[in-house]
């Protein structure tokens, strides 16, 4: 399973905020079979490495969207990063990145 985008489950935007929060999920991608497969992200996961493959999800194909998609997994857009670093580093995440 190789991770190729990031996504939110259960995404809401706080009325009081305008911010989005949600849990983030890895969507992995088998190798050899091509089955998508959504993991909840661990406590131990690299944050780093996190951003990587959400930089990387915003290159996704077409095709690969589609089959997320079919799953019913939103993908997170550009217009949704900032929600992304504040989930993984807090509302104070300029200081990390």
């Amino acid at each position: 399973m190789q991770p190729i985008a990031i996504a939110f489950k259960n995404y809401e935007v706080n009325p009081f905020t305008n911010r989005g929060n949600g849990e983030l999920i890895i969507v992995h991608q088998c190798i050899n079979c091509g089955q998508i497969s959504p993991n909840r992200i661990a406590g131990d996961d690299n944050e780093y490495q996190i951003l990587s493959i959400l930089e990387e999800s915003f290159n996704l194909k077409a095709s690969q969207i589609n089959s997320i998609n079919v799953l019913g997994i939103n993908l997170v857009t550009t217009s949704h990063k900032e929600d992304v670093l504040i989930s993984l580093f807090g509302i104070n995440y300029k200081k990390y990145v």
